[in-house]
């Protein structure tokens, strides 16, 4: 979902130990008289280990590390994210929106980090704003979870009321990636929200089959095998809801 965010880094705590004992020879070699590449490994390490202690919810520490990389290499955009996600959970937001600005403006090509500030702004309530950042993080083909960020330029056009642009890149996530069901339940959502009760048929059956029954999906199934004239199926739906 596009307000949530813990999931974009992968798993760096069993490199929590290494990283520790080695923080005191990396901030030796972190000093003027180092060479540049021994303080960018020095801000890499300080970054990875700030990840990490996030990744376990250990904002101090998280913070402290974070800040120690930024004072070697005050660039570094993986740093600058990072720090803005550690101010985030803290209900800093002043400070994660100025920390998020520099990560993309730091690497603008950081897709990463400017998915997860349109993720932020999407939760403070500015879903114009971040479905600029979501658009021009949709120009990177080669970004991973490309499927994740149509479906969540979908769901920012959907809270502005821009339909057509959310049909779209709802059709385009699940063209990307079939087997993500997210996407069809927006989909179901949307045309039923429009009133087009036959075209959201088809992908809320694409959900359920991928995601299986849960509460929302069988009452809008229930709605729409009503709005089809199709009781049978509503009240086969019924049964399912009330089962559950």
């Amino acid at each position: 979902m596009i307000g949530h965010r813990r999931h974009f880094y992968p798993s760096r705590v069993p490199m929590l130990s290494v990283l520790f004992s080695s923080m005191l020879l990396a901030g030796c070699a972190a000093s003027h008289s180092a060479s540049p590449q021994a303080n960018q490994a020095a801000a890499e390490a300080y970054t990875q280990l700030g990840v990490a202690y996030l990744e376990r919810d250990n904002l101090a520490r998280a913070l402290s590390a974070l800040e120690r990389a930024l004072e070697i290499d005050s660039r570094h955009a993986e740093a600058l994210q990072a720090l803005a996600l550690v101010y985030q959970q803290q209900s800093e937001n002043e400070l994660a929106s100025q920390y998020f600005q520099q990560a993309v403006q730091s690497a603008p090509s950081f897709t990463r980090a400017r998915n997860n500030y349109a993720a932020f702004l999407y939760q403070q309530g500015y879903f114009n704003a971040a479905c600029e950042q979501l658009e021009t993080a949709s120009e990177d083909a080669q970004y991973a979870n490309r499927a994740q960020l149509f479906t969540n330029l979908g769901q920012c056009y959907l809270a502005v009321d821009n339909i057509e642009a959310a049909r779209n890149h709802l059709l385009r996530a699940v063209s990307i990636d079939p087997r993500s069901p997210r996407g069809y339940l927006l989909l179901a959502e949307l045309e039923v929200s429009q009133g087009n009760y036959g075209q959201a048929w088809e992908p809320l059956q694409s959900y359920l089959q991928l995601a299986g029954q849960d509460p929302v999906a069988l009452e809008m199934a229930i709605d729409i095998a009503h709005a089809r004239g199709d009781h049978a199926a509503a009240a086969n739906y019924q049964r399912l809801l009330t089962v559950d």
